[in-house]
């Protein structure tokens, strides 16, 4: 009976699997993420600009702005990001010598690579009615908000256990292991975020949260590898010098694109699969 159980499992998953990939695969999931790749790279500056201009707002977080970039630099592009962190934030300082045209401009290629993305999701979603243009800024506005305010939260917390260590009092273990854990509850938070708010359909919060778990996982498996094999990608240095790092972190960003639209196409598959019981059930 128990081995019977467990072949319903495994057949389910992978038949599960099989519909993401086939849905992925459908809707060019590879080819949005190459050119959502190319839209993050024209937008990264607006919205580093954006973000770092809401957390300014606060004045704890202007304190914690070293720290804040110290994060960012070990859990975005591990391997690369060290490098390329420091330029993107030399580029968005610049941004505050421009006009205001330049930065309207700014704001508007951050808002066209979020008009990108939702195009993606819709697309993956099989939704035909596209949202209004005040809803779309309102979903847009709240993304952009909504990450800054949970990077404060992180670093809040992040910088509670900095100081404990610091004066040398005791931290139980489990609370080292909830503050290690808190980047991971980022990717979800994120993850999350964007599913539920992007789709222009009814979205549940189960099958929403459970795809959002599973591409967390996997974007910390992605951090871990680049992490870890950071020396494989040394060849490039040869080759670009100190450039090196530019196409380490377009390959994370490519692959990270491309899990966040599995992410979607997975999110995509279990309300369509809950639709089809739903159905059943009625009949």
């Amino acid at each position: 009976m128990h081995t019977k159980a467990v072949k319903n499992i495994a057949k389910q998953t992978y038949q599960l699997i099989r519909l993401v990939f086939n849905r992925a695969i459908r809707y060019q999931v590879s080819l949005r993420a190459a050119h959502l790749t190319l839209a993050t790279l024209l937008a990264a500056v607006p919205i580093i600009t954006i973000v770092f201009g809401i957390l300014r707002l606060t004045p704890a977080m202007v304190a914690m702005q070293d720290s804040l970039v110290s994060y960012i630099e070990i859990h975005l592009a591990p391997g690369s990001s060290s490098t390329v962190i420091p330029y993107l934030l030399s580029f968005s300082e610049q941004t505050k010598n421009l006009p205001a045209a330049g930065i309207a401009t700014l704001i508007l290629t951050a808002l066209l690579l979020l008009n990108s993305f939702e195009a993606s999701v819709q697309a993956i979603w099989q939704v035909k009615q596209k949202r209004n243009i005040r809803e779309r800024l309102l979903t847009y506005w709240a993304i952009l908000t909504l990450g800054p305010i949970m990077l404060a939260v992180v670093m809040s917390l992040y910088g509670t256990l900095l100081s404990y260590q610091i004066s040398g009092d005791y931290i139980p273990e489990f609370v080292k292991s909830i503050f290690e854990l808190s980047s991971y509850a980022l990717y979800f938070l994120m993850l999350f975020t964007i599913n539920f708010l992007t789709p222009n359909a009814e979205v549940k919060m189960k099958p929403t949260a459970i795809a959002a778990l599973i591409g967390a996982i996997a974007i910390a498996i992605l951090n871990s590898i680049f992490a870890n094999f950071a020396q494989f990608f040394a060849s490039y240095k040869v080759v670009y010098g100190a450039f090196a790092a530019l196409p380490t972190f377009l390959i994370w960003l490519q692959a990270s694109w491309l899990i966040i639209l599995l992410t979607v196409s997975l999110n995509a598959t279990l309300h369509k699969l809950d639709r089809v019981k739903e159905h059943i059930k009625l009949e």
